[in-house]
């Protein structure tokens, strides 16, 4: 008589409990670090073979499956005090269930808790300031151009509110991937403001600053003293604002085109 067991998985990031959210990041870091001295034919390869490791143990961790051991074609799996036999096709099928696991966040996620701190909200809706978007966005900047990773707990910094956080690599991943969401989240809400730029090539540090002093400036509207009123403004008010000023300039533009 066949077994029937049934296995119910997350369906998104968003779905993730914060275990399984450390435990998803922990797993990518492992990998990784497993296959750095593996070779493969191809970065897409790679990638492919990564993504089904990260996504087979996260089948077998969060649906409570034990392997037992090798069977046959296959693995004898232990679940809930029940034994069975799992095939290679069988788990390859079942995975195409955490394909997910492979692309960035849809929505901002991240974990609650590192080094004793708390989190700011996900989607910065409260809690963050224009002045903390300012510099998240500045070190994520240099983080793009340099891979240097105190970049990322400098972020943690703010994200975090406690100076000096102390994050391990489980953090900084999830960092990178909260940032990444936050970024695309943004560009939806404010596609005004957020465009992509010309030539695809990542900012100078000397263009960031000018940035961030265009937005400043157009904030202010040029009256240095409301400068520190700005700053702490909540930061998605303020891009709410700069959105609206990016999308009556674009209108003025097609009303009155330069000659």
């Amino acid at each position: 008589m066949a077994t029937t067991i049934n296995l119910t998985v997350p369906k998104s990031w968003a779905e993730l409990s914060q275990d399984q959210l450390r435990f998803l990041l922990q797993t990518i870091i492992e990998v990784q670090a497993a296959n750095r001295n593996v070779s493969f034919r191809s970065m897409d390869d790679y990638s492919a073979q990564s993504a089904a490791q990260v996504a087979t143990l996260c089948l077998l961790k969060w649906c409570g499956l034990k392997i037992v051991c090798a069977y046959a074609d296959g693995w004898l799996v232990a679940h809930d005090g029940v034994e069975f036999k799992l095939t290679a096709g069988q788990i390859a099928s079942a995975i195409k269930h955490l394909e997910w696991t492979k692309d960035l966040p849809e929505a901002p996620v991240r974990l609650d808790e590192v080094d004793g701190a708390t989190a700011v909200a996900a989607d910065l809706s409260s809690g963050f300031s224009f002045d903390n978007w300012l510099s998240c966005e500045a070190l994520w900047q240099v983080y793009q151009l340099t891979s240097n990773e105190d970049m990322l707990r400098q972020m943690a910094e703010i994200l975090y509110r406690k100076p000096d956080i102390k994050p391990d690599a489980d953090a900084l991943l999830g960092i990178f991937y909260w940032w990444a969401a936050v970024k695309s989240m943004v560009s939806d809400m404010f596609p005004n403001f957020f465009k992509p730029g010309d030539d695809g090539e990542a900012p100078s540090a000397d263009s960031m600053r000018r940035n961030m002093d265009a937005q400043i400036r157009a904030l202010t509207k040029g009256d240095i003293t409301k400068e520190r009123e700005i700053l702490a403004m909540d930061a998605i008010r303020a891009l709410t604002e700069l959105d609206a000023q990016a999308r009556e300039y674009d209108e003025l533009n097609k009303k009155y085109p330069s000659k």
